[in-house]
């Protein structure tokens, strides 16, 4: 499936640039319930929920997903299952796909940072927090903790997670399961 045909079914809701190593990149949100092509992938990201709580990574600023890069042979969802471990410590069951942030350079630099090139996407999935294992914890990871949906706001969490973390908790209200 190509790339331009993927994204003309969906409308983003929000966008932003940024540089990351010295690389501009240009973002756009979507909500979506359709995951997008393989080749296209380039990390796979959770908003983790747990009762009336959401896992928050305390960043600069805090954000509400964790998340990497598929390794080889690795499908969306082992990634996913593994990634949220390693970054959090928590093994998870996702629910559904919410959405994605479509990426992409807006210079010739491709640096090898396993990523697709010059166009990528990370799919956002909703999962559920099952339980705590400090073993899956991989080093150096920032520290993640659950704090009430309703303390969100005050933490400063900016409008495109805000808009991720509503779709997963009305796809969690209507019941939806990925599996």
């Amino acid at each position: 499936m190509e790339l331009k045909q993927f994204l003309s079914r969906h409308q983003p809701f929000g966008g932003w640039r940024d540089e990351w190593l010295g690389v501009p990149l240009e973002f756009r949100a979507y909500v979506s319930a359709e995951l997008p092509p393989s080749e296209f992938i380039g990390s796979v990201r959770a908003l983790v929920l747990r009762d009336n709580n959401v896992l928050v990574a305390h960043s600069s600023p805090p954000i509400l997903s964790v998340g990497g890069r598929c390794e080889p042979g690795e499908t969306v969802e082992e990634t996913l299952l593994r990634e949220v471990g390693e970054e959090s410590g928590w093994l998870v069951t996702p629910l559904s796909v919410i959405g994605f942030v479509h990426g992409r350079h807006l210079d010739e630099q491709r640096p090898n940072w396993g990523r697709p090139a010059p166009d990528f996407i990370d799919p956002m999935f909703a999962a559920t927090a099952v339980r705590f294992d400090p073993a899956l914890l991989g080093q150096n990871e920032v520290r993640c903790e659950f704090l009430p949906v309703a303390a969100i706001e005050q933490l400063g969490i900016e409008q495109i997670s805000r808009t991720f973390l509503n779709e997963a908790l009305r796809r969690r209200s209507k019941g939806e399961s990925l599996l």
